[in-house]
């Protein structure tokens, strides 16, 4: 799914290359800017880029760069096996 023609796009793939994302307008270029998860998680909730002090609020207490999936094992069933 292809953004319209001028707009810019915030993302977190690498794959980001002129034309991919986002196309040229005859007013403006388009843009596909490269971004952290919590930037463009905060960005889709504000509709816009934030600013560092919005960042740096909505990220207190969560530690990035120490990130650690559960010790426990996740113990959910495929979606056929479950039974409501």
């Amino acid at each position: 799914e292809k953004a319209e023609k001028g707009d810019t796009v915030m993302a977190t793939s690498t794959r980001l290359f002129q034309g991919r994302v986002v196309a040229d307008s005859d007013r403006k270029k388009g843009e596909s800017l490269l971004a952290s998860t919590p930037v463009v998680v905060l960005s889709a909730i504000l509709g816009r880029t934030p600013t560092l002090e919005e960042y740096r609020y909505a990220v207190k207490g969560i530690k990035l760069t120490q990130f650690a999936p559960p010790k426990s094992s996740i113990t959910a069933k495929p979606g056929h096996l479950l039974t409501y």
